[in-house]
């Protein structure tokens, strides 16, 4: 008798435990998939993880890819992901597409601040340079450590390692470059960590990287300091009139005051429901918890007031 029973009670405890509803998406439990800037990559990798670490036991699932901003930003068009992060603004024509669809609200935020950097070997005995002489030293119109102002006893044919297609490279085209192309002769690398060593073991070399990467890479790469010689004519580029012709490291303070002529503005986008996991993980990195992982980090953050601390 109890043999023909039991298959009868096991039915009824499947049947029963289908009947409960599963887990809703909130704010800090559910699954999400983001595409992060690769020249900013190692503070936003570690965004994630400590949501995960506060979140994780709870059901928050995140993953990511690193990818330039030009193929987050397409893939956000395309409505293939929700949350992205990328250094430049959505560009009107994007900003239109990502606003109609139903359902979802849009959120767009400048969540921090930072530089793209001039590095040489830790070796060089060069430690200024300006924004000319570094357009001159990418188009290739100069190619001697010589022909800087402030060369001192360098000397040598300058090496130019670059990253193409890249979050930098964008920028340097838009800010520095003004329509030239970058000298064919170029060492060319594919990604922020490759040009920090092939900088290393090249002592003629210069290179431009985001900011970020140098503390985490922990290379002995040298930064130089910077001068705008001119007001950029874009407006998304401008500093502080007061900064012209000055000699700035990239220090917080100096990029929060638009001091620092190579500062530029990391955002988050997303596309997502009130209330959803995407919203939650939005919100943290805007809070206060979120903002300082940044400052920790030497960047300046975007939603939260700071204290400014002089450099050292």
């Amino acid at each position: 008798m109890m043999l023909r029973i039991l298959p009868l009670v096991l039915t009824f405890v499947v049947l029963l435990s289908g009947c409960y509803p599963e887990k809703k998406e909130t704010t800090t439990r559910g699954n999400l998939y983001l595409l992060l800037t690769e020249s900013a990559a190692p503070v936003l990798v570690e965004e994630v993880n400590q949501f995960l670490s506060l979140y994780g036991p709870d059901g928050a699932n995140i993953s990511y890819a690193v990818v330039s901003s030009e193929e987050a930003i397409q893939r956000f068009v395309d409505d293939t992901v929700r949350c992205i992060f990328t250094i430049r603004p959505l560009k009107a024509a994007e900003r239109s597409l990502v606003t109609r669809t139903a359902g979802l609200d849009f959120t767009e935020i400048a969540i921090a601040h930072d530089a793209v950097v001039v590095i040489v070997h830790h070796e060089n005995s060069v430690d200024r340079i300006t924004t000319t002489e570094l357009r001159s030293v990418l188009t290739g119109t100069y190619t001697r450590w010589e022909q800087l102002s402030h060369a001192g006893k360098m000397k040598g044919r300058i090496e130019v390692i670059y990253q193409d297609s890249s979050d930098v490279s964008w920028y340097l085209a838009q800010r520095i470059l003004q329509r030239q192309t970058v000298r064919k002769d170029v060492r060319r690398v594919n990604s922020s960590l490759q040009l920090l060593k092939a900088v290393v073991n090249q002592p003629l070399s210069i290179a431009c990287v985001g900011l970020n990467w140098i503390d985490s890479a922990r290379v002995p790469a040298k930064m130089l300091s910077v001068a705008e010689t001119a007001q950029p004519a874009d407006t998304a580029f401008q500093i502080a009139p007061e900064a012209l012709g000055t000699f700035y490291e990239p220090h917080p303070a100096h990029i929060y005051r638009k001091f620092y002529p190579l500062r530029r503005t990391i955002y988050l986008y997303a596309r997502a429901p009130v209330g959803s996991f995407a919203a939650g993980f939005s919100a943290f990195v805007a809070n206060k918890d979120g903002q300082r992982i940044f400052l920790l980090r030497r960047l300046v953050p975007g939603t939260q007031p700071i204290r400014l601390k002089p450099p050292q």
